[in-house]
């Protein structure tokens, strides 16, 4: 009978040891499972911003030495604006297009991503309306218009939305804000021309 004991009082710790090291193991798959799925997104984005770089334009350095002060501002924050709405752009595209594989981690970054650009454009705004009347007479004589681009924000309440991606009878969000850098890169062109462009 004691001697019994003592076998069941030995099977007790190897039985709790060898379910201590199951549980070990089943985390450290768990771990290594994150980790390679972490990886596998990095490696995925980075290829997706090869493709892009390798289709990006070539900046030509801007032409603003008949400028002042103010609208060289504006000009440089009008490309850097222009700029930054690519990777937007792209980024909605492949989320329509179910390219984008996105957790709920990642849609929370996305509607970050998209409050952050409405505030990008309506400052950007901000900056047109608060220059002087001689530099909105410069703007009106060299023919660069902020108008389209501050209704075009207008149209989405002034807000872009993850849930309005699509709309009834218009084109979808990353078509809606590849006009606006049209219209950015019309502005910014308008800015470097030394008298009127007519377009």
């Amino acid at each position: 009978m004691i001697a019994g004991l003592g076998a069941n009082h030995h099977a007790v710790p190897s039985f709790l040891f060898s379910l201590l090291f199951a549980a070990m193991g089943f985390f450290f798959l768990f771990v290594a499972a994150c980790a390679g799925y972490g990886l596998f997104r990095v490696l995925r984005s980075s290829a997706r911003d090869r493709k892009y770089l390798e289709g990006a334009r070539e900046e030509s350095p801007l032409r603003l030495d008949h400028l002042g002060h103010a609208l060289r501002s504006l000009a440089m924050d009008t490309r850097s604006l222009r700029i930054s709405l690519e990777a937007p752009v792209r980024d909605i595209a492949e989320l329509r297009q179910g390219q984008l594989n996105a957790t709920a981690e990642d849609l929370d970054s996305f509607d970050t991503m998209l409050m952050n650009v409405s505030r990008a454009i309506a400052d950007w705004l901000v900056h047109v309306d608060r220059l002087s009347e001689l530099d909105q007479a410069t703007l009106a004589d060299l023919g660069a218009n902020a108008e389209p681009i501050r209704n075009a924000l207008a149209a989405e309440g002034y807000a872009f939305e993850r849930r309005h991606i699509m709309r009834s009878g218009g084109p979808p969000l990353d078509e809606r804000l590849r006009a606006i850098i049209d219209q950015l890169d019309k502005f910014e062109l308008a800015l470097q021309a030394g008298q009127r462009v007519y377009r």
